[in-house]
């Protein structure tokens, strides 16, 4: 018999990436089916228990929130620069800003201001600063396999074990046992 190494931090925190990309995806389509089931039924609110009757929580559905929002920036702008110029604001061209940012980055050490590229003039308001450290996860095909099939099974788990055979079966469905 052959010893199955441990897993590394690297690959355990891969591996449970890998799975917490499957359950959300999971999540995902449950939750659309159940806005969708509820929504026809007009139920708003439903309780969720495990097997053994333990309430894991209530499921709510909401209409949603009424909003507005701009769909069309330069025609607000066009508007409001007829009807109401004294709302019109001065800013620098974000693009600009973009070019002196990216500028300092890529010349500047960290805890150094920018500067203009064209006359040398230090920017006080540009620093050069260091981010945070972080890992990211880049998934196989195999990998996220693995963890659907893992996924699938702890769902099962949650779902109790099946009888074999339910002779009784056909019956509750028909008198309505199952509503």
């Amino acid at each position: 018999m052959t010893d199955i190494p441990e897993l590394t931090d690297a690959e355990k925190l891969a591996a449970l990436g890998t799975y917490i990309k499957v359950l959300t995806a999971m999540e995902r389509d449950l939750r659309t089916a159940v806005e969708k089931d509820m929504g026809k039924r007009h139920v708003e609110k439903v309780g969720a228990y495990l097997p053994d009757g333990t309430k894991m929580a209530s499921v709510s559905r909401s209409g949603g929130k009424k909003s507005a929002k701009v769909t069309d920036p330069a025609a607000a702008l066009r508007w409001c620069e007829k009807q109401h110029p004294d709302e019109i604001v001065k800013t620098v061209n974000p693009g600009y800003l973009k070019v002196l940012v990216d500028f300092a980055a890529r010349v500047h050490a960290v805890g150094e201001h920018g500067i203009d590229p064209v006359t040398g003039e230090e920017l006080s308001f540009i620093e050069v600063v260091q981010g945070s450290p972080y890992v990211t996860i880049t998934t196989t095909t195999e990998g996220v396999s693995t963890m659907t099939s893992l996924a699938h099974g702890f769902a099962g788990m949650l779902e109790g074990p099946k009888p074999a055979y339910d002779p009784d079966f056909a019956d509750r469905l028909e008198s309505g046992g199952y509503r």
